[in-house]
């Protein structure tokens, strides 16, 4: 009698369907997640969403990168952006300091800042860590966490912002302007921001002051004595004058 064959693997990967490969192997769950998030975030560029998530989900992948990397997920104006930063939060809270200690520390807190924050200037960012009194191993409550990062993601908008601005500035195109025109912006924002918020009439002073026929009236009284005044500004050292209004205003966070 034939010696009755016995099953093997290979004859059960065959026989699997293809939805049953796919729940085996965890990769429809994968896209479920993901097609869910893309629909909850709409992010402007899908593609580059998908790359991000699935870097973030590489086992090898640090709890920093994976936290800053659901941050991004949706931009800090849209209502989820809140329900992230408290995905980020709890991920971040399962790093263990040492056997009896976990959660997030002033150091992963740092550290995430910092992550968020690669782009500004370094001579900015040096000035925004200062506004925020937070210990290495010190325990970050989640309100401070939330107010860290809803800082660092409204000054990264600032910054391009002020680049763009600058490029409206920089007239010759050699990435230089004159240092007139900037001091006007400069001059304009700086007054817009020192208006007390109970005053109606400074608060439509200061919405005119930033606005296009405010801007316009400011620069064009700069040019013409922009000629008594022909030295030129980088936009790196404009950026620096922009924040530093921008870090002005931003209280310590403790």
């Amino acid at each position: 009698m034939a010696e009755k064959r016995k099953p093997n693997a290979a004859d059960d990967i065959q026989k699997e369907t293809e939805r049953q490969f796919l729940e085996r192997s965890g990769v429809a769950a994968l896209y479920k997640d993901v097609l869910e998030k893309i629909i909850a975030n709409r992010p402007e560029d899908p593609v580059a969403f998908l790359a991000d998530y699935f870097d973030s989900v590489e086992e090898n992948t640090s709890l920093i990168q994976r936290a800053e990397q659901i941050m991004k997920m949706t931009h800090h104006s849209r209502p989820l952006f809140q329900t992230n930063v408290r995905m980020a939060y709890d991920l971040l809270k399962k790093n263990k300091a040492s056997k009896k200690l976990s959660g997030v520390n002033g150091t992963m807190f740092t550290q995430l800042l910092k992550a968020l924050c690669r782009d500004i200037p370094s001579v900015v960012m040096q000035k925004l860590m200062q506004k925020f009194e937070c210990h290495s191993h010190e325990a970050i409550p989640f309100d401070v966490f939330r107010s860290g990062v809803f800082t660092c993601c409204v000054l990264q908008d600032y910054v391009k912002l002020s680049e763009q601005l600058f490029g409206s500035l920089d007239l010759q195109k050699t990435g230089k302007a004159n240092k007139a025109l900037c001091d006007a912006v400069l001059e304009q924002l700086n007054t817009a921001l020192g208006s007390n918020r109970n005053d109606t009439k400074r608060i439509l002073e200061s919405g005119y002051n930033l606005g296009v026929d405010g801007l316009y009236m400011a620069l064009d009284t700069a040019m013409g004595r922009s000629h008594k005044n022909s030295s030129l500004q980088t936009c790196d050292q404009f950026l620096v004058e922009m924040c530093e209004t921008f870090l002005s205003k931003v209280s310590v966070i403790k």
